[in-house]
């Protein structure tokens, strides 16, 4: 049985790709006291939530399988990952591979087993590039496509604490090179 589904909500919809194509809810940000001096980075609410007024989830219930998008971004991701004819294993999945083991909270870990055969991923992946609703979904944000990084948040304490330093170099780097 395939399924394909529009819904709309005020709210942005959650999906289980959000996270890994970079959806950011939260960021660090650079502090500063009001005579300059800098402070630890820190952690604040994006203005990724309020960039809508009304956000649009694809919902896909494809041969049994539930598959949820809340914005284009995740739909390639999902086709790209999915096209490949050997999927990434557990350590390819996360940037960094900072984590010990498999990643269990990755999207595609979670993923059904009987999503996985290379058939099954061929037959959803057409689908969905040929869909009417999965084009509809995607009208939805071409006018005002979805920003996903922000000038002033950053993903890490470090990046944060780097780009602060970086500034304070680059401050004393000028009056070095004005004075005679």
């Amino acid at each position: 049985m395939k399924k394909v589904e529009l819904s709309y909500s005020k709210e942005f919809p959650l999906s289980p790709i959000s996270y890994w194509v970079g959806q950011q809810m939260y960021g660090w940000t650079k502090q500063q006291t009001p005579s300059g001096q800098w402070r630890r980075p820190k952690w604040k609410a994006t203005p990724f939530c309020s960039q809508r007024k009304l956000w649009c989830q694809l919902e896909v219930n494809f041969r049994g399988i539930k598959l949820l998008f809340s914005t284009p971004q995740e739909l390639d991701h999902f086709i790209a990952i999915m096209e490949q004819k050997n999927l990434p294993s557990g350590f390819q999945l996360i940037p960094g591979n900072m984590h010990v083991g498999r990643p269990n909270r990755h999207w595609l870990s979670r993923l059904p087993s009987k999503a996985k055969p290379w058939k099954f991923r061929q037959a959803v992946c057409s689908f969905l590039k040929t869909n009417p609703m999965v084009k509809k979904f995607r009208g939805f944000y071409q006018n005002q496509p979805v920003q996903t990084k922000f000038e002033g948040f950053y993903s890490n304490y470090y990046e944060a604490s780097l780009q602060k330093n970086k500034a304070t170099n680059q401050h004393h780097k000028t009056k070095v090179a004005q004075k005679p």
